[in-house]
């Protein structure tokens, strides 16, 4: 079974790095041939929260390439299954630049792989619709921990689940057993993987608990587990929450009771992780504000009312990128 993963990412390397490892023919397309170069000459590196090695998908036991070499190599040789490992904010133009590139092909046309969505907030899958129309689509929650450290490196910060299920709908008899296969062989590589049939609830649980935690610990340059450490910032995260279910009851999406105390949980079991969102403030890096905080602004809007701290704290995120000339 070929599995594609696009992007070279912290997700893209641990997937790629654990199922190569594991024995699976997986082939990662990255946005640079730098990176693309490096990988088929180093392999992949995956280290323990320690920073000791603890696995690594040597050169030659899978195959790297830029995304703009992902259709005709799959045209040559079909992949079962395309996982997006790709940021939300990249989603589209990475499908763009490789997977829809299929939509002449015959082989695509008549049995086209399956498309695996790990992306934060919501309404891509939407989007990625009308980009590979007729593709199935499928979605992907993970708690795993992962941050890349070089561009064939990443260190493993913590083993979660993986949930996979197709959004919106119930898994039918044909679309079960093709997840079956999938959740498998990740199970053999070592994940935790689950089929679900509750996907909307798990990418609108994890949006909030995102939406909460990420932009204060960008604001405020810290360690998910220290945004514990105060009154203050423990106000700020549940006015955040607070703010973000008055806009789920508004809009008729249901919510756990225990959201608040599964937050302060995240926060514990994550205490040494940087999110995503500092990692790209502190690289200089376009954040995913927009898709995650500005997911919650979006649904307030439809739903006739505001969000006004989720509108301050996305402004004050986006402020952090602004460099004088």
């Amino acid at each position: 079974m070929t599995i594609d993963l696009i992007g070279g990412g912290s997700l893209g390397l641990l997937y790629g790095g654990k199922l190569a490892a594991a024995g699976v023919e997986a082939r990662i397309w990255c946005r640079t041939a730098e990176q693309a170069k490096e990988l088929n000459s180093k392999g992949i590196l995956i280290r323990n929260a320690a920073g000791d090695c603890c696995i690594r998908a040597v050169p030659g036991t899978f195959a790297a390439g830029t995304l703009e070499e992902f259709a005709p190599a799959w045209s040559q040789k079909p992949g079962r299954w395309m996982m997006l490992m790709t940021k939300q904010k990249d989603t589209e133009e990475a499908c763009l630049m490789s997977a829809a590139k299929l939509l002449g092909d015959k082989q695509a046309a008549g049995n086209p792989p399956g498309v695996v969505c790990f992306q934060n907030g919501f309404g891509h899958m939407e989007r990625l619709q009308k980009i590979l129309p007729g593709w199935p689509l499928y979605a992907a929650v993970t708690t795993e921990g992962a941050k890349r450290t070089a561009s064939h490196e990443v260190v493993h910060a913590g083993a979660g689940t993986t949930w996979i299920g197709a959004g919106g709908e119930r898994l039918d008899g044909r679309n079960e057993k093709r997840l079956e296969d999938l959740a498998e062989m990740l199970q053999n590589a070592g994940f935790s993987a689950v089929l679900a049939n509750d996907m909307d609830s798990r990418i609108y649980r994890k949006l909030l608990i995102n939406a909460v935690i990420n932009p204060l610990t960008a604001l405020w340059n810290i360690r998910n587990g220290e945004l514990l450490a105060s009154d203050v910032r423990l106000q700020a995260m549940r006015q955040l929450l607070d703010e973000a279910l008055a806009v789920y009851d508004a809009c008729g999406i249901g919510w756990e009771e225990d959201i608040w105390d599964q937050i302060l949980d995240v926060c514990r079991a994550t205490a040494r992780n940087t999110s995503s969102m500092l990692k790209d403030v502190q690289d200089g890096a376009e954040t995913e504000v927009d898709w995650i905080n500005g997911a919650i602004i979006a649904l307030a809007q439809k739903a006739g009312m505001r969000a006004p701290a989720h509108e301050l704290i996305a402004g004050m995120v986006k402020g952090l990128s602004i460099r004088e000339e």
